[in-house]
């Protein structure tokens, strides 16, 4: 392997672990819904805010639509999905770590690669979870008052879970057929 291929590795595997701090920051982010929603002024934060997009054609939200709005069941399930989110994203780097780092020391059939790919699709589910928790929580306010949430990875519509199901089918794919590879060269190593 290369000096310059090792270097881009441990690049990877250290904004990896940046990463993973990052995604600790991510689980803490959504408590910062429960202030406005126990003081009642959440739909005011969620209308002021740059995170929230007006839907086209859709320019005024009537009182009626801002006192009848459910803030805590939105809050809840923001910081829920945000939580399952935060998880799976640290599962998931913490995986890709590691079959970095087996492919840095050139370990091509480590056994801690199987695990790393099941981790990563059990984090790919995990994210399918937190997708529907969000969905349901921006679907809220865009039932409300017109707004879609522009906020990057709570921005989550139906439709990332759906984007988010068949890239869980890839990587589980991948984790069967890299299982089935290494059984058979356990088994070809056992014959010779």
């Amino acid at each position: 392997m290369s000096k310059w291929l090792k270097f881009g590795i441990n690049c990877v595997i250290v904004l990896g672990r940046i990463g993973i701090v990052f995604a600790y920051v991510l689980i803490i982010l959504p408590l910062g819904n429960f202030y406005p929603a126990f003081k009642g002024v959440l739909p005011q934060h969620i209308l002021h805010s740059d995170e929230f997009l007006l839907l086209p054609g859709k320019h005024t939200v009537t009182a009626a639509a801002m006192q009848s709005f459910p803030n805590w069941p939105y809050a809840i399930l923001i910081l829920i999905g945000t939580a399952i989110l935060g998880w799976a994203l640290i599962k998931h780097l913490r995986a890709l770590i590691v079959i970095l780092t087996n492919l840095r020391e050139a370990d091509y059939f480590a056994i801690t690669t199987v695990s790393a790919l099941r981790q990563l699709f059990i984090a790919r589910i995990a994210m399918i979870v937190s997708d529907v928790f969000l969905a349901s929580g921006n679907q809220l306010t865009r039932n409300w008052f017109y707004v879609v949430n522009n906020g990057g990875l709570m921005g989550a519509t139906w439709s990332t879970a759906i984007s988010d199901f068949w890239v869980s089918i890839f990587f589980g794919v991948i984790y069967v057929a890299y299982r089935y590879t290494l059984t058979l060269k356990t088994e070809n190593d056992l014959t010779i």
